[in-house]
Order: structure tokens, then sequence, then C-alpha cells
């Protein structure tokens, strides 16, 4: 299966809302890339700080928040190539984390 085949496999396996991330085919890689929006932010944020308020737990970071995120993603994306017979045909490059966005590459 080449890159486009792939990416298509992927778009047809997963409704825009199943996967927190965004996928798009760049050349002879696909990249998911995901940066949360402003009310999500302020929402989370309010939620973490009245649950750790009432239960005395430590905040979680944006960073950590992040990485969450992207081992959801990439688990469910992982499970859809074992799926497919295309687990090893393909690599994960290390996620990038800058500022709000966190992506990765699949190549």
């Amino acid at each position: 299966m080449n890159i486009s085949e792939l990416f298509e496999k992927i778009q047809d396996c997963f409704m825009p809302e199943d996967l927190n991330g965004e996928i798009t085919l760049h050349g002879n890689c696909i990249t998911w890339s995901y940066t949360p929006d402003n009310e999500n932010i302020d929402e989370q944020k309010f939620l973490d700080e009245d649950s750790d308020a009432l239960f005395g737990f430590e905040s979680t970071s944006s960073e950590e928040l992040l990485q969450e995120v992207y081992k959801n993603d990439l688990m469910l994306l992982e499970e859809l190539f074992d799926d497919l017979e295309e687990i090893d045909n393909w690599s994960f490059s290390e996620p990038d984390i800058v500022e709000n966005n966190i992506s990765f590459k699949i190549f």
C-alpha cells in the first residue's frame, strides 16, 4: 500500500471526531497534528483547577495534556494499521511539541 492509499484508508476508517488531531498528506508522509482551541484550554484549565482544589491534586501541565491526546490517537492509528496488516510497513516519528501544538509524521 502506498502513502496515498494509506491516507485514504485512514480517512475512510475515522470520522473527524474520532481522532483528536488532524491528519494531512504532505508528499511522501502523513502528518498528524493537534492544537487545542482556546475554548477547550480555558474550560479544561477551569475544570482542572476546580477538581484539583477539591481533591488536593496537582494540575496537569499543557505538555502532559498534549502527550495524552497524542498517545490516544497514536493507539487508534496503530490499531488500524495492525488491522490492515500494515503496522510493519510504516514508521511513526517521535512527537514534536512546539508551544501549544503536538505533531508527528507517518512515513
